[in-house]
């Protein structure tokens, strides 16, 4: 019986939780469980391209050093040749090689896909590289963990240059 309430318990709380804050499908085998940590919209010119949330392992702070995920639900239709080339030139600021460069911007040119207004991207990072996911399909993964720290840099150093983002998915405001 023991056991019963707290089903019931979790039910009504993912019942009660925000949309954003709902564990994405492709997610919820992990173990232990990513939950989600903080979110935030990005904004360009005052246009809202994206909501963002964070997931980490039971909703703890945000380390590195640990699995986390990213998702991104698309307010617009983005091309996935700009998600490359953008993620490309954002990582750029965090440093990498010439040939880091090319390799990756590569492989992210065959991984994103064309998005559509509420479509969804999430990221996995566990320490080996990222997985992607376009709306609960797998894309694949890029096995290189200097890739995924620079990519998910973008979004979560401190060098970002979305500052307000950052501090609301780390679960500290929101933008």
């Amino acid at each position: 019986m023991s056991g019963n309430w707290k089903s019931v318990v979790l039910s009504l709380a993912l019942l009660a939780a925000p949309a954003w804050a709902q564990l994405p499908a492709v997610l919820e085998a992990r173990e232990p469980a990513l939950v989600a940590r903080g979110s935030g919209a990005m904004r360009w010119l005052g246009l809202k391209l994206y909501d963002a949330t964070l997931y980490t392992e039971a909703g703890a702070p945000f380390s590195w050093e640990r699995p986390f995920a990213l998702k991104l639900s698309y307010a617009r239709d983005v091309d996935g040749a700009a998600i490359a080339r953008v993620s490309r030139d954002e990582m750029d600021r965090f440093g990498q090689s010439e040939a880091e460069r090319t390799r990756w911007y590569a492989r992210m040119s065959r991984l994103f896909p064309d998005v559509r207004r509420g479509d969804t991207i999430i990221g996995l990072m566990d320490g080996a590289g990222a997985a992607f996911w376009h709306n609960g399909r797998y894309l694949g993964r890029i096995d290189e963990a200097a890739f995924a720290r620079r990519f998910f840099s973008i979004w979560l150093d401190e060098a970002t240059r979305e500052a307000r983002l950052r501090e609301a998915l780390l679960g500290r405001g929101a933008p």
